[in-house]
């Protein structure tokens, strides 16, 4: 019993690690680096306080990147933060979910 949670804890940790470099790739690809970086504060949070503040308040990352859900990290951004958002909707759902995955990570 213990061989078998030890193995289906792994493939998940696989899964979540092939979603996050997945997720890297639409980061980089769609220009985010701009203005996120994974631990600094810049023109946008970090990845690091993003994920921080998602996790705090159960928030669901996803429904943002679909622009389904509000700003929680800074609401002062969410107008210009829109605009970004918008190459996103070409993305499906399991590439905006490797993204979130990805941001989540840190």
């Amino acid at each position: 019993m213990k061989k078998v949670t030890v193995m289906a804890i792994a493939a998940a940790l696989s899964v979540s690690s092939v979603f996050a470099s997945e997720g890297e790739k639409i980061f980089k690809s769609k220009g985010c680096t701009v203005c996120h970086k994974a631990n600094i504060n810049t023109v946008g949070p970090s990845l690091k306080h993003i994920s921080e503040v998602y996790k705090q308040k159960n928030g669901d990352l996803v429904a943002y990147l679909k622009g389904n859900a509000k700003a929680i990290v800074d609401p002062s951004k969410a107008a210009m933060m829109k605009n970004y958002l918008k190459p996103l909707k070409s993305l499906s759902d399991e590439q905006i979910k490797a993204l979130a995955d990805f941001i989540l990570s840190h």
